[in-house]
C-alpha cells in the first residue's frame, strides 16, 4: 500500500488538486493500492489511512511525502507520524520514502515542463 501524504489545509480549494491526483492514481492502480493522508489540518491522518489499510489486509505501507524537500516538514513532522504507525502495527513493514521532489522522475517532469514552456 502506498500512502501519499500532503501538508493539509482546511480550505477545500487547496485540497482539490491533491485529491484529484489521488483519484486518478486510484483509477489506474486501484483504491487498495494508493491512499491519501494529510500531515495536519484535515483528515484523514496518516494513522487513519494506515489503520484502514491494515484493516483491509495491507502487509506493508510505503509513505510518499508530497513535498519538494526532505528537510523541514518531512523530517520534523512526517517522520514521527510514520514512527507512530510503525509502533502501532509492528506486524507490517512501514517505510518512509524520500520526498517526491527528490525523485529523479520528478526532476525530469519539471525539466519537461520547463522545456515545453520555452517552446
Amino acid at each position: 500500500m502506498l500512502i501519499l501524504i500532503a501538508h493539509g489545509s482546511p480550505r477545500a480549494a487547496w485540497r482539490e488538486s491533491v485529491e484529484k491526483l489521488i483519484e486518478s492514481l486510484q483509477q489506474d492502480l486501484g483504491r487498495d493500492a494508493v491512499r491519501l493522508a494529510y500531515m495536519e489540518r484535515t483528515p484523514p491522518t496518516l494513522m487513519d489511512a494506515a489503520t484502514d489499510a491494515v484493516r483491509e489486509g495491507a502487509t506493508s505501507i510505503r509513505v510518499l511525502p508530497l513535498f519538494l524537500a526532505g528537510e523541514g516538514h518531512v523530517e520534523r513532522n512526517i517522520r514521527p507520524l510514520v514512527d507512530e504507525v510503525d509502533l502501532a502495527f509492528p506486524e507490517i513493514d512501514v517505510e518512509l520514502l524520500p520526498a517526491a521532489g527528490r525523485h529523479p522522475l520528478f526532476r525530469e517532469m519539471l525539466r519537461g515542463i520547463a522545456l515545453e514552456d520555452l517552446k
